[in-house]
């Protein structure tokens, strides 16, 4: 059951997918009509999941309240169908987990880990697509690379 994001508890789980590209605002519109859709159906043993979705150039996150039912397996897995299938639609990864996000001023960029290690610096703000709850992904999602897992590439 889609519920907007502002309704969406602080404690909800999330889950970020990351693009190896930016989204236009065509693919963003579509997107955003299929995750209206899965979260419209998006039930775990028959109960129905309240979660949302937020979209940016090159993230798609997933929000479930876990406080009355709990995405189960299988109800993670048929997110993950629909992501997948998004994916192949627009020839979009979504999961190479190599590629690190950051901002440059302003904007987001991506590279593989092999480059953005060469370009790193202790002033770097990341996106820590680690973040377990809404709450943390509002507070933590841009951090600075100090209070990232990716702090262990800063030269010592």
């Amino acid at each position: 059951m889609f519920i907007p994001y502002s309704e969406v508890d602080k404690n909800a789980r999330i889950w970020i997918y990351q693009s190896d590209r930016k989204l236009n605002s065509e693919e963003l519109d579509d997107i955003k009509i299929q995750l209206t859709e899965l979260c419209e159906k998006w039930n775990a043993h028959g109960d129905p999941l309240a979660c949302s979705f937020q979209l940016y150039d090159w993230f798609i996150c997933l929000f479930v309240d876990e406080s009355k039912f709990n995405a189960s397996g299988c109800s993670i897995d048929s997110s993950v169908a629909v992501i997948k299938s998004i994916a192949n639609q627009y020839n979009i990864d979504f999961f190479n987990r190599l590629n690190i996000a950051f901002l440059e001023g302003e904007e987001t960029k991506v590279l593989p880990l092999n480059d953005f290690k060469r370009c790193v610096s202790s002033e770097m703000i990341v996106y820590n697509n680690l973040v377990k709850t809404k709450g943390e992904f509002e507070e933590n999602w841009k951090a600075s690379i100090k209070d990232t897992w990716l702090s262990k590439y800063l030269e010592n």
